[in-house]
């Protein structure tokens, strides 16, 4: 290890949601340690951790009563935002920062699944990982940035925007898809998914049934191919961001 590559602690909540697209510059620019939430203790000290990212999930902050660990891990990020440790938050992942950061987590009216465009708003422009107006002080390594694009969404929660937070990108049927508080990010869209993992998590008979019922039979077969056909934004877009953020992180 060297010491300016940042040390990420790189939260998962199921061996299915794995971070996809986002995996190869996480692995590339930091030291990530990888912890499984579900079946591994939250860790107590994060003083060894430059930063957090949490990734995506089946579950949701209301299940909390049943399944324990959802507590502890919203505690754990509220430990880190206290010690200034920035968050990257992935679907499920941003519904927890949005928590731990005073937001609400609830049920959505309009599940959210499928292909949908997602639009960065004036907000977004001059944003350090998510800019995209001419004449910003951004590396030219680091790629461009989309002001719309398509993405996979497969969410059923939604949350407010947390106090102080800054919205970023908003879709038709979900205003908060992206929120910037500091240096943390919540991401409630699938950048890193696609039509491989895709079809991985309609491989579950569960998955497919619950996403049948939401989007209907002929959406659900087709979505796997859709989803692949976004990767060549998508795929580039999760570097380019990633890459950014990461880029920005100092040691304490």
């Amino acid at each position: 290890m060297t010491d300016d590559r940042p040390r990420v602690l790189e939260i998962r909540h199921a061996d299915s949601e794995p971070p996809g697209s986002y995996g190869p510059p996480l692995h590339d620019l930091a030291d990530v340690t990888t912890l499984r939430i579900w079946r591994e203790p939250a860790p107590t000290d994060l003083s060894g951790f430059d930063a957090i990212v949490t990734l995506g999930g089946a579950m949701g902050v209301g299940d909390a009563q049943r399944i324990s660990w959802i507590a502890d891990e919203i505690d754990l990020l509220r430990r880190a935002l206290g010690l200034g440790i920035p968050i990257w938050g992935v679907c499920l992942g941003a519904q927890m920062l949005a928590a731990a950061l005073g937001g609400d987590v609830y049920t959505s009216t309009d599940p959210e699944v499928g292909i949908h465009s997602v639009t960065l708003n004036d907000a977004a422009a001059t944003d350090p990982v998510w800019g995209f107006a001419a004449g910003t002080a951004l590396e030219p390594a680091a790629g461009t940035v989309p002001t719309e694009f398509d993405v996979v969404q497969w969410h059923f929660d939604t949350f407010t925007l947390p106090p102080g937070a800054t919205l970023l990108a908003s879709s038709a049927m979900c205003v908060n898809q992206l929120y910037r508080h500091g240096n943390c990010y919540g991401v409630q869209f699938h950048l890193e998914a696609g039509g491989q993992l895709v079809g991985e998590w309609l491989d579950s008979p569960g998955s497919r049934s619950l996403i049948t019922e939401t989007i209907g039979a002929e959406a659900t077969d087709r979505f796997a191919a859709d989803a692949a056909d976004t990767e060549s934004v998508t795929v580039p877009l999760a570097r380019t961001v990633l890459t950014r953020w990461l880029s920005g992180l100092t040691r304490g």
